[in-house]
């Protein structure tokens, strides 16, 4: 029986060194562009559903990719180069907590009613603050939105990320910047 764990512990350590990818996570390819796409008209759409009152515009923000896909496996603290997740993040600012709230409970709704799985509830009350928010993932894609309001601040955060795929090395080294700013009607 030792004989056998020695075994498997070096063939293990073998396979580890030489770079085998049987133990580590295998991630979607993805085509870069499509995925900064999906997540700005996932934003667009998140925004309108928003339907919030007049208040100061948007900047805008950039769509990049992020290197935080692991490995997995043995090598679960190890990046990979050529695998990313596309985010962005906004924020509207002085919005009074009666607004925040309809509109964290008409956009959770939205998302909700369109199949996504709420996977965090951030809605909580203490003696000296107020917090509004969510998380909300896609089933069939793996993407995500947050969503989030304090009374200290007054403003609402909304980020959105794309799940974890494989792009090509130069799209992940090099990626071609995208500015994305909510249209509003």
């Amino acid at each position: 029986m030792r004989k056998t764990a020695a075994l498997l512990a070096l063939l293990l350590a073998a396979l580890t060194t030489t770079g085998c990818s049987v133990l580590e996570r295998e991630y979607p390819s993805a085509d870069p562009a499509t995925l900064s796409q999906r997540l700005t008209d996932r934003a667009q759409w998140a925004y309108d559903g928003m339907a919030l009152p007049p208040h100061e515009a948007v900047r805008p923000v950039q769509v990049l990719p992020g290197h935080s896909c692991y490995a997995g496996g043995l090598s679960i603290e190890k990046t990979l180069p050529d695998v990313v997740t596309f985010d962005l993040s906004w924020t509207v600012e002085d919005i009074p907590a009666d607004v925040a709230r309809a509109t964290e409970a008409r956009l959770r709704r939205k998302f909700t009613s369109a199949g996504w799985t709420l996977t965090h509830d951030g809605n909580r009350r203490g003696k000296d603050f107020v917090e509004f928010g969510f998380r909300v993932q896609n089933p069939a894609t793996g993407d995500q939105f947050d969503l989030a309001w304090n009374d200290s601040v007054t403003s609402l955060f909304l980020s959105g990320y794309t799940s974890c795929a494989k792009v090509p090395r130069s799209a992940a080294d090099n990626p071609s910047p995208k500015t994305w700013t909510p249209r509003t009607v």
